[in-house]
């Protein structure tokens, strides 16, 4: 537990374009933490990366750099197949540890990452990021505070472009990061509709591989993994629901995405909509209200200052001068208490995304994922 109030001491295990956006101008925004490390594979990325931020100290080398007398709490921000190396290092070295999702390549490393934080006592955090945009948080509140009573079907689409190139990505070679686009956008819609609709109890899938894709870089052949799935899902309330995630589309807009949710009821419907240009909006209808659905304004406090007309801000102040999601991570393990999504709902995520790649290589039936 740290409770000292110099700045947690934060190293960074990854270099990506992902801790350059996302994690670094996250902690150099909040007064309670100080990235003092970054760790990557390469000395002249991780050396230029840390120029560029005023990181002190930089390592090729993960088991050197999780060292607890220079760090308090680390990121994982790797790819999969390296997750629970680091995290289980991590952990026993009195860290506390922010682990990129999807958590692992497969529940059995997710279980065993879960137990040994659960052992620990670490504060650790799963970054599904989604959950904290003012679209989604309406969402939530509105389900929680009654606007469509008794929820009964979730709809949730999530359409991207990444996998149309061809080209040889880790992210669909089975071997390094066990599913495809299960793992890296289904992971965030699971994790979204159990935030909103409690525990899922049954899954179903189909998938399929619409791109073939290019060799690895050194020519050796791999297994590809999907770029579209359809899940089907039953919620423990009664609600059923279908999670669809495709990284073979064309949208068009900025990002080449957009986000779409239906959400019926017993008394009423929700519809949000996120186009990551220029367009982030929930609409309702009750049941004792005529029809059309009409525009919700989301509430200033959801909002919290962030910018509303273009997307991409809107995504940069949640995180950076909002302070979700990381900043919040950082306050609890200052605090001590938990936080969640933790690495005990990664791993429950884990469970359902391999139910899924298990239902989609049979004939997509309906898995019971009570554990």
């Amino acid at each position: 537990m740290t409770t000292d109030p110099t700045p947690l001491r934060v190293g960074i295990v990854g270099t990506s374009w992902w801790a350059d956006s996302m994690y670094l101008p996250a902690f150099a925004a909040h007064p309670g933490a100080s990235v003092v490390g970054l760790c990557g594979r390469t000395a002249a990325t991780a050396e230029a990366l840390a120029a560029t931020w005023d990181v002190p100290w930089f390592s090729v080398d993960s088991d050197d750099f999780l060292d607890p007398e220079r760090l308090d709490a680390v990121v994982v921000a790797t790819g999969t197949d390296s997750h629970e190396e680091l995290t289980m290092t991590a952990l026993d070295r009195g860290l506390h540890v922010l682990c990129e999702k999807p958590l692992a390549p497969d529940v059995a490393a997710a279980d065993r990452m879960a137990r040994r934080a659960a052992e620990t006592g670490a504060i650790t955090l799963v970054p599904f990021t989604y959950r904290y945009m003012p679209t989604n948080q309406f969402v939530k509140r509105l389900i929680d505070t009654g606007y469509v009573g008794t929820p009964f079907h979730l709809n949730m689409r999530y359409f991207t472009g990444y996998a149309r190139d061809h080209e040889y990505n880790w992210r669909f070679d089975q071997e390094l990061a066990g599913s495809g686009v299960l793992g890296d956008l289904g992971s965030h819609w699971l994790h979204v509709a159990r935030w909103l609709l409690g525990e899922i109890t049954h899954i179903g899938c189909v998938s399929d591989s619409f791109y073939q894709r290019g060799p690895r870089p050194d020519g050796s052949p791999y297994e590809q993994n999907e770029d579209s799935a359809l899940m089907t899902v039953r919620f423990a309330n009664g609600a059923h629901g279908s999670l669809q995630v495709c990284a073979a589309s064309w949208e068009g807009t900025e990002f080449n995405q957009t986000h779409h949710l239906d959400l019926h009821g017993t008394d009423g419907t929700i519809y949000a909509v996120n186009d990551w240009s220029n367009l982030q909006q929930v609409s309702g209808v009750r049941a004792d209200q005529p029809g059309p659905a009409q525009v919700l304004d989301v509430p200033d406090d959801i909002w919290n200052g962030a910018r509303r007309d273009r997307v991409h801000d809107t995504y940069r102040d949640v995180f950076r001068a909002g302070g979700a999601m990381v900043g919040d991570w950082v306050d609890a393990v200052r605090a001590g208490r938990p936080i969640e999504p933790d690495i005990a709902e990664g791993a429950i995520v884990q469970h359902l995304i391999d139910l899924a790649t298990q239902s989609a290589a049979g004939d997509g039936r309906l898995l019971d994922a009570r554990r």
